[in-house]
């Protein structure tokens, strides 16, 4: 799963960072605009990193708690899809509010608690590394939606070191954003501080539309962009007939196989028969990416493939149309066209 942790890093480093930022800059901001104390006026950097680092050091422990949780709950694909969706309109409504589009989009601006309110206002004064350290630390009751969908994923892998992994490999990825967040406020530099409304309200509907589409994939729907895109370049995609070469049953099982890869599964479009057994072989050759977690949301079937193997999964159509497959994220998608 290490191409997995990257990917969580990745998104930290991406989109997690700015989100993060839209909603708990104002912590380290507070930090940095009242710190007199000598040793920090020559390293400005020291109350960032005792910021960062109780960041991590939090969220790295709930990683391991969330992760402790799954152990007992389990999310469906269909449930989990839903939650993605919802994220993907939470984070076009904070882009709303930053670019003052409307009052409206400004319930969506989670408010810090009031206690946290006054230990930033109280912390700020202070000259002691142990301030930005324990503003840090109450991050964790400021989760932007980034934060939360990957809170999920980590109470998803039902392992508490792995859970913990995740966080930390996802605020590891953050932490760029907010030195570089950091530096820019304590070297006043205004053009930053201009445009960086601007800057994070793109990279937040980009996000929003990335969340939204997996999320439309993980429930089993196939009005998904790279369903449309396939549609558009190969409209043979859309329809299936009955002498398909997809379609082979021996001794009353249909069996078909997929190769997953890293990018995806192939094929991504298969032909089966309604009411037929299926015996479906999953071959994996070194592949690390999300596309290992295979799903099938309106069965409820979830399967973890080996980095290298054959996994074989059984099932039975029930009902005539597309029966859509995909990775525990939405990123990948395929289905199955099923005919009478």
């Amino acid at each position: 799963m290490n191409t997995n942790l990257f990917f969580i890093f990745l998104t930290g480093l991406t989109t997690g960072g700015l989100t993060c930022l839209a909603i708990q800059g104002g912590l380290l901001t507070s930090v940095i605009a009242h710190q007199e104390n000598s040793l920090i006026k020559t390293n400005k950097a020291l109350p960032i990193v005792s910021f960062l680092t109780g960041k991590l050091l939090i969220h790295t422990l709930l990683g391991f708690l969330l992760g402790a949780l799954g152990q007992t709950l389990v999310l469906s694909p269909i449930t989990r899809g839903w939650i993605q969706i919802i994220i993907g309109i939470y984070l076009l409504g904070i882009a709303g509010n930053l670019l003052n589009l409307h009052p409206l989009f400004r319930y969506f601006v989670i408010k810090p608690p009031k206690f946290l309110v006054r230990l930033a206002k109280n912390e700020s004064q202070s000259q002691s590394l142990f301030a930005p350290f324990l503003l840090g630390l109450s991050t964790v009751f400021l989760p932007c939606a980034v934060t939360q969908a990957t809170e999920v994923i980590a109470i998803g892998t039902g392992n508490p070191l792995y859970g913990a992994a995740i966080m930390f490999a996802f605020i590891v990825g953050t932490s760029p954003t907010f030195l570089l967040f950091g530096f820019l406020l304590s070297s006043g530099a205004k053009a930053f501080q201009k445009y960086f409304p601007q800057i994070a309200a793109a990279a937040l509907i980009g996000m929003s539309i990335y969340s939204v589409n997996n999320g439309v994939g993980l429930t089993g729907s196939v009005y998904t962009i790279q369903n449309f895109y396939r549609a558009a370049v190969n409209p043979s995609v859309l329809s299936a007939s009955t002498d398909d070469t997809n379609v082979s049953v021996k001794n009353g099982i249909q069996n078909i196989s997929i190769t997953v890869n890293n990018s995806g599964y192939s094929p991504n479009s298969l032909t089966l028969k309604k009411d037929i057994p299926v015996r479906l072989t999953l071959r994996t050759i070194n592949v690390q990416s999300c596309s290992r977690s295979f799903t099938i949301p309106a069965l409820n079937i979830q399967k973890l493939l080996p980095e290298t193997g054959e996994t074989i999964i059984e099932f039975t159509p029930k009902k005539l149309g597309a029966l859509v497959f995909s990775c525990s994220m939405g990123m990948y998608t395929g289905r199955f066209n099923i005919i009478n």
